[in-house]
């Protein structure tokens, strides 16, 4: 496991420096900068062009992955894959614009406001819809040669320092909001541009058209798996995505102000998936390849360590989060704090996610895809129920209890599957007395401190929450796997980004 640890600690920390970014963009700068209703939308923006370029990539990108390995042959440019996943990527990425431009009046009353914002500046999805569609596409198959780290530092830091440079720019000298939107809309495009010109500077854009290989009985089992894997791969993006959409379109007149709060307070809860997010980067491939070999005894190990992994690491962070929340808000407007609820529930939600482990990368690259397709079909319906009737009686508290209720269902159906199906199991006894363990530090936590009056109060809270943490780890035993993935990693890094 050195190899996926290694791209996995790489990934997490440039995940977590992308945090920092992102903090400064998201909580300092946007909502000082911006309009709340303006914040909303590039909010509402985003949600709906990574909601269109899932739909329209059709599971292309768990399918470059899974069949990877019969297209590899460097000496014929892995037989013309390339070039198939960028001609496809046209096609949709073109559908897609012109189902969104048809559509912009009819989405122009779902999300109207009192300013009719999106009525106005709706068609920057154009653009936006067709740059995602490549970048997602185009990740995939530089995740397929092992290089998941290139992509991570693109997309968490290198885009989020150009938006800290734009949102900073319209601070000092303020553009008219149609220009800042164009720059906003054009970082993303530089971003995807740039993932082409690393594959082209390490030796990998080669189309490879003239060595093209796709045998007709290939074609039909890819084309079978896109359409089942389709609904896994658009259905964590949903999560979160689909919440803020559903807020713009409930919530009346102050629709894109709600989602501007919301999407603040569910940045902070998110952060407790990134160790899970950066770890499943790393793992897919090697997960085909295991599926490929038919390694169970590699598959088992791989996912008993990544459940321990994940949730140490996904606790400690809910554990923090819990005691700095009331903090965090305190960098923000006033009207923010109607959200202030929202971060604990959503990281409640990933927490409890993450420590499922690699469970839906191993369902995704075996022959059992079809039930995780159906089982993320659910996860769809009911996240979609979930928000009509829990945003309409709460507001934005109930699309974070939604998101819960659809990640919790869903993970506990994987891991019972996983389970049924192939004996594989990531748990212990040593789960469940973590989360005892972390339940009662919190509410000790509160009850000894209460309010934080200043940030002495709110350092010695965190050291006193990282040293009870560490305490229990410890003593449970869990630390061993983590310290020797890290050393791991550490050992394999000096050659490094370029595997």
């Amino acid at each position: 496991m050195g190899s996926i640890a290694k791209q996995a600690t790489i990934n997490t920390m440039l995940s977590y420096l992308g945090i920092g970014l992102g903090f400064l963009n998201v909580v300092l700068l946007y909502p000082q900068v911006l309009r709340s209703d303006e914040f909303g939308l590039t909010r509402l923006l985003l949600s709906v062009a990574t909601i269109a370029s899932q739909v329209a990539q059709l599971g292309m990108e768990n399918t470059v992955i899974r069949y990877f390995p019969y297209f590899k042959d460097t000496e014929r440019d892995h037989r013309g894959l390339l070039s198939w996943v960028l001609l496809f990527g046209t096609v949709v990425g073109l559908l897609a614009m012109l189902v969104i431009g048809a559509g912009h009046g009819v989405l122009s009353g779902i999300f109207s406001d009192e300013n009719a914002l999106y009525a106005r500046y709706g068609l920057f999805l154009l653009p936006l819809i067709l740059s995602e569609v490549y970048f997602i596409l185009l990740r995939s198959y530089s995740r397929s040669l092992r290089r998941s780290v290139q992509p991570t530092f693109l997309r968490e830091f290198i885009l989020r320092s150009l938006q800290t440079l734009l949102i900073a720019y319209q601070a000092w000298r303020p553009m008219p909001f149609a220009l800042f939107l164009a720059c906003y809309v054009s970082v993303f495009l530089l971003v995807t541009l740039l993932l082409v010109a690393d594959l082209y500077r390490s030796g990998h854009f080669r189309l490879g058209w003239q060595q093209r290989w796709l045998p007709r009985r290939l074609r039909r089992s890819m084309v079978r798996y896109s359409g089942f894997t389709f609904s896994a791969s658009l259905a964590g993006l949903v999560l979160g995505n689909m919440d803020q959409l559903m807020i713009g379109a409930l919530l009346g007149k102050e629709a894109l102000s709600s989602v501007a709060h919301y999407a603040v307070a569910f940045y902070f809860g998110s952060v407790i998936a990134v160790p899970a997010r950066a770890l499943m980067q790393a793992a897919v491939p090697h997960l085909a390849e295991a599926w490929k070999r038919r390694d169970n005894p590699a598959i088992a190990e791989m996912y008993r360590r990544s459940a321990d992994a994940q949730l140490v690491a996904s606790g400690l962070l809910f554990v923090l989060l819990v005691v700095a929340s009331d903090t965090l808000f305190t960098f923000l407007p006033a009207e923010y704090a109607d959200a202030s609820s929202v971060p604990i529930i959503i990281a409640a939600a990933y927490m409890l996610y993450s420590a499922t482990g690699l469970g839906v990368g191993i369902i995704n690259m075996s022959r059992s895809y079809r039930l995780d397709a159906w089982s993320s079909y659910s996860m769809l319906v009911l996240n979609a129920v979930a928000n009509f009737f829990l945003i309409r009686e709460l507001g934005i508290v109930g699309a974070a209890w939604a998101t819960l209720i659809s990640l919790v269902t869903v993970g506990v159906w994987r891991t019972w599957f996983l389970k049924r199906r192939y004996g594989l199991w990531p748990f212990t006894h040593r789960t469940l007395l973590l989360l005892m363990a972390m339940a009662l530090m919190t509410g000790l936590n509160q009850w000894i401190l209460p309010q934080c009056s200043n940030h002495w109060e709110l350092v010695l809270r965190v050291v006193v929450a990282v040293a009870c943490y560490g305490g229990v780890v410890h003593v449970l035993g869990m630390g061993q796997d983590i310290k020797r993935t890290v050393l791991q990693a550490l050992s394999s890094s000096a050659p490094g980004i370029r595997s």
